[in-house]
C-alpha cells in the first residue's frame, strides 16, 4: 500500500523544469475537462479541451481544441448532465476515441515542452483536484510506462491566496471578476478561454502584490502552508456606487467591469433592496453570491411605483437576456393558441386557432391527448394510449403504467366526474372538471365546507412537474394523475382569459402612504402600457368608454412571450395590491369596472 502511494505522489509531483523562466514569458497548456461524474470511479470523461498561451499575450480563442470522447454503451449520459453541458446524444455520434484525443494532448503538451525548452508542460488548470484524477487515470492506462507529463498549477489555489475576500471563486465567478463572460453551459472549450484570462490576470497580481515573477518562485508560493481562514468578505463594487441609490421604486442592473449587464432585478426601495444584498452575514443562493462576485457597477431606472417597476423588469430582462434572471428570460418558452376542439394547436391567434395563449408545455400535449381519446368515443387502440400515457405521465412504454391499467384508469376518471364528462365540447368537459378540482382545492386550502372568500394569494398555483410516481399503478393512480393535469390546464385556460381581458383595460390603484386614494394609472392596449400617470386627482373616475371614445376591442389577440409575461406580472402585482388592502379599480370594457372585492374573486381563479 505503501509503495503504491509513494508512486501516485511521484507522478503527482513531476521534476521541475531545469529552466526558471519568468512568469509573463511561460507558455503554458490551459487544460479543462467535463465529465459525467464527480469521481473517475463515479463518471468518466466526456469531453476535453486545451489551448496555449502565455500570461503577456492576449488569449487566442482560435488556437483551443476540444473534443467529445466516445462514451461506454452501458453508461449513456444523464439529463442533468445533457442539461449543464447541453452535449446530447446527437452530439455523441461525432464523439472521438479517447486514444486518439489523448495522442493529440500528448503532442501539445510536447510542444509546450519545447517552446519553454523544458522536458515538462505547465498546465494551467482551474480547481484542479478535480481535473487530476481523471488525468491520472488516463495516462495509466494508455501511457503506463510514461511519467505525468504535466506540471500542474491551479488557479483556483492562486486565487484563495490572492482573493481570499471574494465571495465565491468558481471558474464563472473569478472570470467574471476580471470582466470575461462564461456561457452558463459547461464547455470545455469555453472554460479553457477563461482559465487563460484568469491566468493572465492573477499573474499579474501575483507580480504587483507578492513580488514573484517567476516560475520557480510561483510553486515555492504554492507549497508554503495556506491557513484556510475566514477572510472578511468584501464585494468588488464599491460602497459610493449602491449609496448613491434613491429610496423609491424602479430597477436596478448589476454589470460586470466590461459593463455586461449580469442581472436586472425590480425594488418597491432601490437602494434598500441593492443594500440588502451586500449586509454583512446576509444569506445568499449560491448563484447570487457568484454574481455579486463579479459585480463592479450598477444602473437604475427610477418609476413611479412598484407595479411599474415590475413590469419594466419583465420587458427589460427580455431585451437583455441577463445570465443571473433565471425567470421571465424566453430561453426557448414557446406560447400556443388551440382549436376550439382542443386537438390542433398553432402559435398565433386567429379565428379558427381561439383558445389561449398557453404555454407549449405538457399542458397543451395533455389536452390534445384528452381531446383525441373523448373525440373518438372514449375507445382507442393501443398506440393512441401510449400517446395518452406520454402526455400525461412523460413516460414511455414499458415504464409508467401498463396499457391495462390506464385503461382502467381512463374509466375510473370518468366515474368520478359523470356530471362534467357529459359535455360533447372536450373544452368544456376540461373547463368543468377543472374548476371542480380548483373550488375543492380553494375549500381544501382553507378549511372550509363551503365557498370561500379566500385571500387573493393564499392558495399557490399548482406546478405543471411530474410529481412522484407509485412504485405499482393502480386506476385510481392514474385517474389521480389525469386530474392533475386538467386542473393545471383549467387552471392555464382561465389564466389566458384573464389576460385577454386585463390586455385591453385601464388600471388605478392607491399608493401605500394613503391605501384608499387613486393615485396611479396605467392604461394597457394589446398587453403594451400605452399611458401611465402617477399623480391622479382626488376625484379621479374611470372612463365609461375605450380611450379617444374607441369601441371595445375584442378579447382576443395574437399576444406574445413579452406581453404574456407582462400580463403575468400585472396579475402578481395586482394580488399584492388587494392583499395589502388598498383602493383599485380595473376597468375592462366599458360597461364592467372591478374593485377590490370583485377583483380578490377574480384572482382567486388565475
Amino acid at each position: 500500500m505503501d509503495k503504491g502511494r509513494s508512486k501516485t505522489q511521484k507522478q503527482e509531483l513531476p521534476e521541475p523544469p531545469k529552466t526558471d523562466i519568468l512568469l509573463g514569458e511561460l507558455h503554458i497548456l490551459a487544460l479543462d475537462c467535463q465529465t459525467t461524474g464527480a469521481k473517475p470511479d463515479k463518471g468518466a470523461l466526456l469531453e476535453i479541451g486545451w489551448g496555449i498561451g502565455r500570461a503577456s499575450t492576449p488569449p487566442d480563442k482560435t488556437s483551443i481544441r476540444s473534443y467529445l470522447l466516445q462514451q461506454m454503451e452501458d453508461r449513456p449520459i444523464g439529463p442533468k448532465i445533457s442539461r449543464i453541458t447541453g452535449i446530447s446524444a446527437n452530439d455523441l455520434a461525432q464523439a472521438v476515441p479517447v486514444e486518439v484525443v489523448w495522442q493529440e494532448l500528448m503532442g501539445a503538451s510536447r510542444q509546450v515542452a519545447s517552446l519553454n525548452s523544458s522536458d515538462i508542460c505547465p498546465a494551467v488548470i482551474h480547481y484542479a483536484r478535480f481535473e487530476l484524477p481523471f488525468l491520472h487515470q488516463l495516462n495509466v492506462m494508455l501511457a503506463p510506462d510514461s511519467r505525468f507529463p504535466f506540471q500542474v498549477i491551479c488557479t483556483h489555489a492562486m486565487a484563495q491566496r490572492l482573493l481570499p475576500e471574494l465571495p465565491r471563486r468558481s471558474i464563472r465567478a473569478l472570470a467574471g471578476y476580471f470582466g470575461h463572460a462564461v456561457p452558463a453551459l459547461k464547455r470545455s472549450a469555453d472554460h479553457v478561454l477563461a482559465t487563460l484570462r484568469i491566468w493572465q490576470c492573477l499573474v499579474e497580481l501575483l507580480q504587483s502584490r507578492c513580488g514573484l515573477n517567476t516560475l520557480g518562485a510561483l510553486h515555492e508560493w504554492l507549497a508554503e502552508p495556506f491557513v484556510r481562514g475566514r477572510a472578511k468578505r468584501a464585494f468588488p463594487m464599491q460602497s459610493c456606487i449602491r449609496g448613491a441609490l434613491p429610496d423609491q421604486p424602479g430597477i436596478y442592473r448589476m454589470r460586470r467591469a466590461n459593463g455586461e449587464i449580469l442581472y436586472i432585478g425590480k425594488a418597491k426601495s432601490l437602494k434598500k433592496r441593492v443594500s440588502s444584498y451586500f449586509r454583512a452575514g446576509a444569506a445568499h443562493a449560491e448563484h447570487i453570491l457568484e454574481m455579486l462576485t463579479q459585480a463592479q457597477d450598477l444602473d437604475f431606472v427610477a418609476t413611479g411605483s412598484a407595479l411599474e417597476a415590475a413590469v419594466l423588469e419583465s420587458d427589460e430582462i427580455k431585451r437583455c437576456g441577463p445570465p443571473y434572471n433565471i425567470a421571465l428570460r424566453p430561453d426557448g418558452r414557446n406560447l400556443a393558441y388551440g382549436s376550439r376542439n382542443l386537438l390542433e394547436w398553432r402559435d398565433h391567434f386567429d379565428r379558427h386557432f381561439c383558445v389561449g395563449p398557453l404555454p407549449d408545455d405538457r399542458s397543451v400535449a395533455s389536452l390534445r391527448s384528452l381531446a383525441g381519446w373523448l373525440a373518438q368515443g372514449r375507445t382507442v387502440g393501443n398506440n393512441d394510449l401510449e400517446h395518452i400515457k406520454a402526455a400525461f405521465f412523460g413516460f414511455a412504454s414499458p415504464a409508467g403504467p401498463s396499457i391495462t391499467v390506464l385503461v382502467e384508469g381512463l374509466e375510473f376518471f370518468l366515474s368520478s366526474h359523470p356530471h362534467e364528462a357529459r359535455h360533447r365540447s372536450a373544452l368544456r368537459t376540461v373547463a368543468a372538471i377543472g374548476a371542480k378540482l380548483w373550488r375543492q382545492r380553494v375549500i381544501n386550502a382553507q378549511g372550509c365546507g363551503s365557498e370561500p372568500e379566500m385571500e387573493a394569494a393564499e392558495v399557490e398555483e399548482p406546478q405543471n412537474a411530474t410529481t412522484a410516481q407509485p412504485a405499482k399503478w393502480a386506476p385510481a393512480d392514474v385517474a389521480g394523475a389525469i386530474e392533475g393535469a386538467l386542473m393545471h390546464a383549467a387552471h392555464m385556460l382561465r389564466r389566458a382569459r384573464w389576460f385577454r381581458l386585463i390586455g385591453n383595460s385601464t388600471l388605478a390603484w392607491a399608493s401605500a402612504d394613503a391605501p384608499q386614494e387613486l393615485k396611479h394609472l396605467l392604461v394597457f392596449e394589446e398587453g403594451v402600457i400605452v399611458d401611465r400617470q402617477n399623480s391622479l386627482c382626488s376625484d379621479w373616475k374611470a372612463p365609461d368608454a375605450q380611450r379617444r371614445g374607441e369601441p371595445h376591442r375584442p378579447k382576443g389577440s395574437n399576444m406574445d412571450l413579452a406581453a404574456y409575461d407582462r400580463l403575468r406580472v400585472v396579475t402578481t402585482e395586482l394580488r399584492r395590491l388587494v392583499c395589502e388592502g388598498r383602493a383599485v379599480e380595473l376597468q375592462i370594457s366599458p360597461r364592467i369596472r372591478l374593485r377590490h372585492r370583485e377583483i380578490m374573486r377574480a384572482l382567486r381563479w388565475v
